[in-house]
C-alpha cells in the first residue's frame, strides 16, 4: 500500500486520517484509467454510485466476467422478468452490491454463478435472502453488515471454505444453521444482534481457524472462546467472572490477542475506548477469590460489590496470568462500588497509569493502603511514583480520608488535570508536582497542571505537601463554586 501511496496510485485524504489507523483512496483519473485497460477484454462490471434503479441489461453480465460493483446504487431494484433466465457468470468471484437499498434478491439469482468469492449485500433492507446462497460452495465472504431487517440466514453448512462471515447489525435471532463446520472460517462478527442474548456452548468450539471473533454483547464461553487458539482479536461479553477466569487460563503458554474488548456481567457501556486491550466489569461479586487478568491495558469497574470481610484493597483481588505487577494498565475508572474501602496496596500499584478516576464509592477511605509489615527500606518518606499520571480525578467520596499514608508522597511530574469534587473528609493532598519548580523559576514556562475543585471551604482548609502549591495552582483552579 505504502508503495501505490508514493507512486500517487493511492490517496491519503488528511481530514480521515486519526490516531488508530487511516483511509486511503484512488484518484478518479486513476480509477478511469484501470477500467479503460480492461475494457478491451472486460473481465469488470464497475457501475457504482450511478444512480441506478435497475440491473444492467443481461448482455452486459458476459460469460468471463470476473467482478461485478454495483455498490451504492441506492434504489437499485433486482427482480427479473420470470422469462429471462438469471445472469451466466461462471467465472464471477467478487459480486458487490452493498448500499443498494435492495429489498429482494429472486430465488434464483446466484444459479449459474458457482465461482462466486466474495459476496457483499451490505446495508440493504433486504429480508430474506435465497436459498441458493447455500449453493455458492467456492464462498469465502459472505458480507450482510447493516441489513437491518434481516431475520434469517440460509445453512453456511456448505460454505466449507468461508473465511469471513459478517453479520453486524442484523436481526437475526439465533447463530446460522451449520456455522460449527465452517472449518476455515477467521473472521466472525455478530456485534450489534439485539435478539441474539448468547452463543450456544460448543458452538464456537470447531472453528479453530478463528482470528476474529466480534459479537458485542452477545454472551459467550469462557470455555469456548478459550480454545480458539489463533484467536487474534476478541470482542464479546461474559456471563460471569468464572468466565473471564477460565478464558484467561486457557491463554497460559501462549500469546494473547493484540486486540480484545471484553465486558463481563451486566451492560455498562462507556463512550470511549482509548486502548487495544479493555476490561469491563459491571454488576460483579467480587469475592475474596482472586480474579485473573491479561495483560489489561484500560480497566472499567463499575457498581461491583467487593465481598471481602477482611477489607483488602480491591486490587489484591485480582492476579495477572504471567506479569507480577500492573505494568501494562494505563486507564483505571472505577464508579459506583459501594462496598469497597481500599483501592490499592504498594505492591499491585500499576505504575505505568495515565488516567485514574474513582467515583460514587461511599465507603472508599483510602486510596493507597499501607499493610502491615509492608516498609520502603526504612525511608522516612514513602515515595509512589507515577511518572506517566496525567490525570487524577476524585468524585463524590464522601469517606474518603487519605490518599497515602502520613508519610507518604506520590511524585507524578506528568499530571495535567486534577479534579476533586465533595470529598469533604480529605485534609491532604499528598501530589509532588516536581514541574511545578519550572513553573516558579520560570513563569512563561510549561503549562501548571488544572485544578478543577467542587467546594471552596474544601480548597481553602486542604493541605499540600509541597511549599506554596496552591498559589501556583490557585490562578489555574476551575471551580463550581
Amino acid at each position: 500500500m505504502n508503495r501505490l501511496i508514493n507512486n500517487c496510485l493511492l490517496e491519503v485524504p488528511t481530514e480521515t486520517e486519526t490516531e488508530n489507523g487511516r483511509c486511503v483512496k484512488m484518484h478518479d483519473l486513476v480509477r478511469d484509467m484501470a477500467l479503460h485497460i480492461t475494457c478491451g477484454t472486460p473481465r469488470f462490471l464497475v457501475k457504482a454510485g450511478m444512480r441506478l434503479t435497475e440491473p444492467p441489461d443481461l448482455q452486459e453480465w458476459r460469460k468471463g466476467l470476473e467482478k461485478v460493483s454495483l455498490m451504492e446504487n441506492w434504489g437499485l431494484q433486482l427482480p427479473y422478468p420470470l422469462e429471462i433466465s438469471p445472469p451466466k457468470c461462471p467465472m464471477l468471484t467478487t459480486l458487490l452490491f452493498s448500499g443498494c437499498n435492495i429489498q429482494s434478491i429472486p430465488e434464483g439469482f446466484f444459479k449459474h454463478m458457482h465461482g462466486l468469492k466474495i459476496l457483499d449485500l451490505s446495508a440493504n433492507p433486504i429480508k430474506n435472502l435465497p436459498d441458493s446462497i447455500a449453493n455458492l460452495k467456492n464462498l469465502t465472504a459472505l458480507l450482510l453488515r447493516h441489513c437491518r431487517s434481516l431475520e434469517k440466514v440460509p445453512s453456511l453448512s456448505k460454505l466449507k471454505v468461508l473465511k469471513e462471515l459478517n453479520l453486524e447489525a442484523t436481526s437475526i435471532k439465533e447463530i446460522p444453521c451449520g456455522m460449527e463446520n465452517l472449518l476455515k472460517l477467521k473472521y466472525l462478527n455478530l456485534n450489534g444482534i439485539g435478539d441474539l442474548h448468547e452463543i450456544p456452548d460448543r458452538a464456537l468450539s470447531k472453528l479453530s481457524c478463528l482470528q476474529d471473533l466480534i459479537v458485542g454483547e452477545t454472551l459467550i464461553s469462557g470455555e469456548d472462546v478459550g480454545g480458539l487458539k489463533k484467536l487474534e482479536i476478541l470482542k464479546g461479553r461474559f456471563y460471569e467472572l468464572h468466565n473471564l477466569n477460565a478464558y484467561v487460563q486457557a491463554l497460559h503458554g501462549r500469546e494473547e490477542p493484540f486486540e480484545y474488548i471484553i465486558r463481563v456481567g451486566e451492560r455498562g457501556w462507556v463512550e470511549q475506548i482509548n486502548t487495544r486491550k479493555y476490561i469491563e466489569l459491571c454488576g460483579c461479586n467480587i469475592y475474596t477469590n482472586q480474579i485473573i487478568l491479561p495483560h489489561v491495558e484500560e480497566l472499567y469497574i463499575k457498581e461491583c460489590n467487593l465481598n471481602c470481610s477482611e477489607g483488602y484493597p480491591l486490587f489484591s483481588r485480582f492476579i495477572l496470568i504471567s506479569l507480577s505487577t500492573f505494568s501494562s494498565l494505563k486507564f483505571l475508572d472505577i464508579y459506583n462500588c459501594k462496598s469497597m474501602k481500599k483501592l490499592f496496596s504498594p505492591n499491585c500499584l500499576p505504575l505505568n497509569l495515565q488516567e485514574l478516576s474513582v467515583s460514587e464509592c461511599n465507603k472508599l477511605e483510602e486510596i493507597i493502603a499501607i499493610e502491615l509489615g509492608w516498609n520502603q527500606s526504612g525511608k522516612a518518606t514513602m515515595e509512589f511514583h507515577l511518572p506517566q499520571l496525567r490525570l487524577f480525578s476524585l468524585g463524590n467520596l464522601p469517606k474518603l480520608k487519605s490518599i497515602c499514608s502520613a508519610n507518604g508522597v506520590i511524585v507524578c511530574d506528568s499530571l495535567e488535570i486534577i479534579e476533586v469534587r465533595n470529598c469533604p473528609k480529605l485534609k491532604r493532598m499528598p501530589l509532588n508536582l516536581s514541574q511545578l519548580d519550572n513553573i516558579r523559576l520560570q513563569p512563561s514556562g510549561p503549562l501548571s497542571p488544572l485544578i478543577w475543585i467542587k467546594l471552596e471551604e474544601w480548597w481553602e482548609s486542604v493541605e499540600w505537601d509541597q511549599p506554596n502549591v496552591k498559589c501556583i495552582l490557585e490562578p489555574l483552579l476551575r471551580s463550581c463554586w
